[in-house]
């Protein structure tokens, strides 16, 4: 079977976009050929059986869309399915040279917005692949829950790294009012037992740093700046050995972001206090413990956070050991790809 991908980047380094070279590897490997495009340059050596081409960012997006057209020409008499990652454009723009072709497109999208490129993409697509129901916005039929597809063989625990003292809490997520920081701060000045806040992220290209200059003030005004870090966006890689220092980790997104982050964590072995409903089939018999009511809700972070640090660390071990284990099997790289190559078997007929 030969697949066509359309995504962002290949670029390992990338610190939001970093874990794409590990699905097209894992696919690559399940596959006669995988043709790849990107906006840009890949940035990585890629599988033997995979050829890529860009469509050259930087150049205008009226000549980027000519230039993906002329991609698409090249290789859809050649491919069984075309698989667009989370960008419904590359689907709604493929979609009259894939019919005329005859090649099903698939599309992948993990996000809260709706728009009208998206209504488009997911009428023209013949399948939607996304994480868990609650990722994708729209309800339909064609919608298939495949798991976040995270490398569990990186996101491990590493016996041989100890964690902080103090206890490290780690949150990990761009700094955003969507993400709610500012309630693991001001949970973090109620807490008695000794502990230290590593805020994992930065502030988007494009975007406003108010909010993260507000964090910052916030921890000053809380007298608790002294024990929270700002690390900025670091790569995945950098991001793993935060993971497994740490005692705890913090997700605080809300309903309808089924955050990636949270899952990274779990597979570490971290036990992870959420505030999504969607994370409790993980959470299981440990969702009173590890579960908040809302992302705001500073009273029940800290009194969960308080419990967990003056838990007997083989209670967290426990506990994270039993996250890892539903986790990997639910959202591992593996499971998604073996899940992906099926689905596009299924719609190529």
């Amino acid at each position: 079977m030969r697949i066509g991908m359309v995504t962002q980047q290949a670029d390992p380094s990338e610190p939001l976009l970093g874990f794409t070279v590990a699905w097209i590897e894992a696919l690559a490997s399940r596959l006669e050929g995988l043709e790849l495009i990107t906006l840009s340059a890949p940035r990585c050596r890629l599988p033997s059986n995979v050829r890529a081409d860009h469509m050259g960012k930087g150049s205008g997006k009226f000549r980027m869309a000519l230039r993906y057209w002329a991609i698409l020409r090249r290789l859809l008499p050649h491919v069984d399915a075309l698989f667009c990652h989370m960008v419904p454009r590359y689907a709604w723009l493929a979609a009259p040279l894939a019919r005329l072709h005859g090649v099903p497109i698939v599309l992948w999208y993990t996000h809260r917005h709706v728009g009208v490129e998206l209504r488009a993409a997911l009428a023209l697509s013949r399948a939607v692949a996304t994480a868990d129901l609650s990722s994708f916005p729209l309800r339909s039929p064609k919608v298939r829950p495949l798991g976040h597809g995270i490398d569990a063989t990186r996101f491990a625990p590493d016996p041989d790294m100890p964690l902080d003292s103090p206890p490290l809490i780690v949150h990990v997520a761009r700094l955003s009012p969507i993400k709610h920081q500012e309630t693991l701060l001001r949970a973090s000045a109620k807490l008695s037992a000794p502990h230290q806040i590593a805020l994992i992220g930065g502030v988007p290209e494009g975007h406003d740093a108010t909010y993260a200059q507000r964090l910052k003030q916030l921890a000053a005004d809380l007298c608790i700046a002294e024990r929270v870090h700002f690390t900025g966006a670091l790569p995945q890689f950098e991001v793993v050995r935060w993971y497994q220092r740490a005692t705890l980790a913090v997700n605080l997104s809300p309903q309808g972001l089924f955050d990636k982050a949270a899952l990274e964590s779990m597979l570490c072995g971290v036990p992870t206090v959420v505030s999504n409903a969607a994370f409790d089939a993980l959470l299981a018999e440990a969702a009173e413990r590890l579960r908040i009511s809302t992302p705001d809700d500073v009273n029940g972070l800290a009194a969960r956070l308080e419990a967990l640090l003056r838990a007997d660390s083989s209670e967290r071990q426990a506990l994270g050991a039993a996250l890892r284990t539903r986790t990997r099997a639910a959202h591992s790289l593996e499971s998604l790809a073996d899940r992906l190559i099926a689905l596009f078997k299924d719609v190529a007929g």
